[in-house]
């Protein structure tokens, strides 16, 4: 649990500068974060980082506590 606090402490800044004005990231800023860490296209193609951007925001809407 201490691990995931400061993974989370520490990439929330990340997340927060490539997600919008009401801090959701959508495939847009995923891409430019990619391409800014030189994932994309250096690595993996746009169909691997859809799939991945897919896979994750699935994880999300699956974890989220119901409103």
């Amino acid at each position: 649990m201490q691990l995931l606090s400061a993974v989370h402490r520490t990439l929330l800044p990340y997340y927060l500068y490539y997600a919008n004005s009401k801090a959701q990231m959508n495939f847009g800023g995923f891409t430019k974060f990619c391409i800014d860490f030189g994932i994309f296209p250096d690595i993996l193609s746009k169909a691997k980082i859809y799939k991945f951007f897919r896979t994750l925001s699935t994880f999300y809407q699956e974890t989220k506590l119901p409103v």
